[in-house]
């Protein structure tokens, strides 16, 4: 595995050439035409050539939460749980108080559940997040001896931990190149390709494939290519108003390049 650069971003310098050997452009453009991408080989060469002004954007407006300051699996895991459903920003006024409080899994497994849901009420579904970490607890102290698991189907088995989860995890704190599904995925791709997305992006096989062709097969630059689409979701290419003129990427978006034709 190739030794992991400093965190936060992983690796943001990248040239479009080097971008040439570690993303599979000829899988993404065919996974694009099963999403009825038109031009799907040009769009992906755009896209491809706009990634290192998205990773330049990434180093400079990025979001520095402390999960991405550790690539300790714990730490990791137990932010991404925390995160389901939930803004970064709630996550980080607490995040400090739960690690110190549970350290390690065993720790987790020793708490009550009421001690659980007072650190954790302020995020929400508190009775859904509070069975997720008492699982969370007991399954990694009683079965791998404590240790948080090293692979995407283990670290499924706690309550309610899908793949994004435990994909997230192996990415950000293994150093593994995986690529990562959840609303902003499929925003800003959806976007950009002007790719056809299923009502259940994250559990659609083929947006996985198409995903995988385009996340770069280095762990550093993999790292920084899935925080800067993450991060560009929340911050630029936004539900509702998307800051399309600020966007690093907007000229190989169709999104972007259709609009900008219908306010002429």
């Amino acid at each position: 595995m190739t030794q992991r650069s400093v965190l936060p971003f992983g690796r943001t310098e990248v040239s479009s050439e080097e971008l040439e050997q570690l993303i599979d452009k000829e899988e993404a453009a065919i996974q694009a035409e099963k999403g009825e991408v038109e031009n799907a080989v040009q769009q992906v060469e755009d896209f491809v050539d706009s990634v290192p002004d998205l990773l330049k954007w990434l180093e400079q407006q990025g979001r520095k939460y402390p999960w991405r300051a550790t690539n300790d699996p714990w730490k990791v895991y137990l932010a991404e749980i925390l995160l389901q459903r939930t803004r970064g920003d709630a996550v980080e006024k607490m995040y400090s108080d739960v690690v110190q409080r549970f350290p390690n899994p065993e720790a987790l497994d020793e708490a009550s559940e009421e001690e659980i849901k007072e650190l954790v009420h302020s995020l929400g579904f508190v009775n859904h997040r509070q069975k997720t970490l008492k699982e969370v607890g007991s399954i990694f102290t009683e079965q791998f001896n404590g240790e948080v698991p090293d692979s995407v189907e283990e670290l499924k088995k706690p309550w309610r931990v899908g793949d994004y989860s435990a994909r997230a995890t192996q990415l950000f704190a293994r150093g593994r190149s995986m690529a990562l599904v959840d609303a902003n995925f499929a925003r800003v791709i959806g976007r950009v390709f002007d790719y056809e997305m299923p009502q259940q992006p994250h559990k659609s096989k083929d947006v996985y494939a198409l995903l995988e062709a385009l996340t770069p097969d280095e762990p550093d630059v993999a790292r920084s290519f899935n925080l800067a689409i993450l991060d560009l979701g929340a911050l630029v290419c936004t539900p509702d108003d998307p800051d399309c003129e600020s966007c690093p990427i907007s000229s190989a978006c169709h999104y972007y390049q259709s609009t900008r034709m219908e306010g002429n």
